[in-house]
């Protein structure tokens, strides 16, 4: 999805400014309110004029955002969410050689009928961030390779390998990261492609 726009919102008995963020796994309210309301939670959504006007776990929330913009965030909800397997581009006939772990369950769920048991066959690399050394461990086998490498680690202070210590690791080696999921509440997956020839 990834549309964010400035405007107006009244939620839960308060008005202000707001820059509203519409991310795949919700929306995120900035400034005067300040809200994180996942996607799950989105209900009955309408354009009424300049407002985008929705239920959220019941409760209504009124976005101003102008008639175009409001009418784009309406057509964006619309649109069914990805599952984790198209976020990460594994399928069939594009499997994974997953390293590390265990893998969180929605890993494991996502990646079902997908996986190949080593790096031949393999599309890409899922790897599994449980400590620096399962770090080093992907970044080697995606330069021995050529894959790309999804690393797939904890959030937050207590994650054993961070997403700053993922991108120095991968930067100082000269690869550039791409794209970035969500996984689940305590994970995130950042996708790492090789430097170019």
């Amino acid at each position: 999805m990834g549309r964010e726009a400035e405007g107006h919102a009244v939620w839960r008995g308060e008005a202000g400014a707001v820059n509203a963020l519409l991310e795949s796994d919700g929306i995120i309210l900035r400034g005067e309110i300040r809200a994180k309301l996942r996607r799950d939670g989105l209900m009955g959504w309408s354009v009424e004029g300049d407002d985008l006007c929705l239920r959220v776990e019941g409760e209504p929330l009124v976005l101003t955002l102008g008639a175009k913009e409001a009418a784009a965030w309406s057509k964006a909800l619309e649109k069914p969410l990805p599952s984790l397997a198209a976020k990460l581009g594994v399928s069939e006939q594009a499997k994974a050689w997953v390293m590390g772990g265990p893998a969180p369950e929605e890993v494991t769920v996502a990646l079902a009928g997908s996986v190949a048991t080593g790096h031949e066959g393999a599309a890409l690399i899922i790897a599994v961030l449980r400590g620096p050394g399962d770090l080093l461990a992907a970044l080697a086998a995606g330069q021995t390779h050529g894959l790309r490498v999804w690393c797939v680690h904890g959030k937050g202070k207590g994650a054993a390998v961070s997403d700053a210590d993922v991108r120095a690791t991968f930067r100082a080696a000269g690869w550039m990261d791409i794209k970035a999921s969500a996984v689940s509440e305590g994970f995130t997956a950042t996708l790492y492609r090789p430097p170019k020839a």
